[in-house]
């Protein structure tokens, strides 16, 4: 009977303390430093720079289509110094002094206006693109800061529950050699604290790897981010 209470404490001790302890993750959110994780990551990461960059350059796109009104005029001047005589038999039209013209393109005046319209709604679709993209962005950086958070709570517990079960171990190893306790009793206390260990390490590396993540998006190291 003892035997079987001592397993099945070292069971909750495993299985049922990870679960309680991570009922309560969401009120562990800190929202105003995941806010600043989503704000590095749109500010640092490379494929979101090359969205934001095909927006502004779509958007340049539209003041180089409305120049096409200025190109559609085209003025001129001619100079007769005032010391020419008054008629010139080359040109008989020309006068002392400046003169000016102005001359309109009628087919870039008429094209105009479809390729300002064409400029602004490429700058529209480059624009719903990164809007898409950070709300996507946005997303990845919360899941991946969900997971590390999760990973990080499951390490506490399993690191807690591998200390108690090595504790339990090394108690009954004691007493295994006074001869208190069976060699099968100490050999199981022994096994559980090995697949503690083991549930610990995978936890460790788990968080790590979520680290990594959310690092790999933010561009800076968590710990340098206040």
């Amino acid at each position: 009977m003892r035997l079987k209470r001592l397993f099945i404490v070292l069971f909750f001790v495993a299985v049922y303390v990870p679960i309680k302890a991570q009922d309560n993750i969401t009120s562990q959110i800190n929202t105003p430093l995941l806010q600043k994780y989503i704000d590095l990551a749109k500010e640092y990461y490379p494929k979101r720079k090359m969205y934001k960059s095909s927006e502004l350059s779509a958007k340049a796109k539209i003041g180089i289509a409305k120049a096409g009104y200025l190109e559609a005029f085209n003025v001129s001047y001619f100079y007769r110094p005032d010391n020419q005589a008054i008629i010139d038999t080359a040109n008989p039209y020309s006068i002392n002094g400046f003169q000016f013209g102005v001359y309109l393109n009628l087919g870039t005046l008429l094209r105009t206006p479809s390729n300002v319209r064409q400029a602004r709604e490429e700058f529209n679709s480059a624009s719903f693109l990164t809007k898409e993209y950070d709300i996507l962005l946005e997303t990845e950086v919360r899941q991946k800061y969900l997971e590390y958070l999760h990973w990080f709570n499951d390490l506490k517990v399993k690191n807690q529950a591998y200390i108690d079960n090595k504790t339990s171990s090394d108690g009954l190893r004691y007493k295994f050699e006074k001869g208190e306790v069976s060699l099968d009793v100490y050999t199981k206390a022994k096994a559980l604290a090995s697949t503690a260990n083991s549930e610990k390490l995978l936890s460790e590396l788990n968080m790590l790897s979520a680290k990594n993540s959310l690092e790999a998006l933010i561009g800076k190291k968590m710990e340098e981010v206040k």
